[in-house]
């Protein structure tokens, strides 16, 4: 167990005990008595965290303005997302045909580099033949981009899609092929910056989880990421985080996170030097689940320092009988103080 998680959780042993009589000051928490158990460091977006070691990322997302990207287990078959082995990069070709074939248009491949580190498959689709859209001859091209960032060397690969290629050009723009091209390049440019680093490491941007980076070295327009963790039985942790441009949505953002919470008491919690209000409401099946949600109330428009920040998730204590006599709040507060920017995660941002 970390010094870290550690500390806290001989605090909060300290607090339990101190309620039921059975400690009047610091020196009578023997090291013993601190529940053996053991946690895992995770890197999470912009920052890293200590879980209980059956505690697994279950699902990532990232995305910007340019790219959005996801890791979700080995054994999950469903979703676009890291892909190992020999057979890495022509299974990821398969699943770009699949998402081709659900095209309800005609579609037909318009790039294709499968060179270099970073693999490239561009199809185009003419929409304007939907019902909906037969009337407009002006619909905007539609380009679908997607990117394979290979690691011959380790045998793993990421999946990149690329956020609105081209966006909306008129038909009647002349040099339409030309600024999908421009734009093309700026977004290889930004798949080009996913890289594979093992966790701990010292890279400025966004983790997806302990192999798969998002490396800035200037931050992007806007960001947003999510990271979910889960034992398999009762209890999960989930990070989000992101920057939004509008003050409004913002708000709206804030509020929406609060919801039906803000009826509950909750109490002011500063969580990697962050402020914030932390709910914890009884769990719905059992009486010794416990559900929370960690809100930032200092949030700022634009800003990637202060940008929207909650965490959420549910402990079940039955899961970790070795921790009694704590309480299921006792452990969230331990795991939430375990949450700290890390090192040269914010030296992208600026703002």
């Amino acid at each position: 167990m970390s010094p870290l998680i550690r500390n806290a959780l001989a605090g909060l042993l300290l607090l339990t005990q101190t309620a039921q009589g059975m400690a009047m000051n610091k020196t009578d928490v023997n090291e013993a008595e601190v529940p053996e158990f053991e946690f895992t460091e995770h890197c999470a977006g912009r920052y890293q965290l200590e879980l209980p070691a059956d505690m697994k990322l279950i699902r990532s997302g990232y995305n910007d303005e340019a790219i959005m990207a996801s890791v979700y287990p080995p054994e999950d078959q469903v979703h676009d997302t890291a892909y190992r082995g020999e057979q890495r990069v022509e299974e990821w070709q398969a699943r770009v045909e699949v998402e081709r074939l659900k095209e309800k248009v005609e579609t037909g491949y318009v790039h294709q580099n499968l060179e270099g580190s970073l693999k490239t498959l561009v199809y185009y689709a003419d929409r304007r033949k939907l019902p909906y859209l037969s009337e407009d001859p002006d619909a905007a091209h539609k380009f679908e981009t997607f990117f394979l960032k290979d690691f011959p060397e380790v045998g793993q690969a990421i999946a990149i899609q690329g956020q609105g290629a081209l966006g909306v050009v008129k038909r009647s723009e002349p040099d339409y092929k030309a600024i999908f091209r421009e734009r093309l390049a700026g977004i290889q440019e930004r798949a080009g910056h996913v890289e594979y680093h093992p966790w701990p490491h010292k890279k400025a941007g966004i983790c997806l989880d302990r192999e798969f980076v998002v490396v800035n070295t200037v931050a992007p327009e806007r960001e947003g990421y999510s990271m979910k963790f889960y034992n398999g039985k009762r209890s999960e942790f989930t990070l989000m985080g992101g920057t939004y441009t509008s003050e409004e949505r913002l708000k709206d953002v804030q509020s929406e996170a609060s919801g039906m919470l803000a009826f509950l008491a909750s109490s002011s919690m500063k969580v990697a030097g962050r402020k914030g209000r932390l709910f914890v409401s009884d769990g719905k099946y059992s009486e010794t689940e416990r559900e929370f949600r960690w809100v930032a109330t200092d949030s700022k428009v634009n800003s990637f320092h202060n940008g929207h920040f909650v965490i959420e998730g549910s402990i079940e204590m039955k899961d970790y009988p070795e921790m009694a006599p704590m309480k299921g709040t006792d452990v969230i507060v331990g795991l939430l103080k375990s949450v700290k920017e890390r090192p040269y995660g914010m030296l992208d941002a600026k703002r």
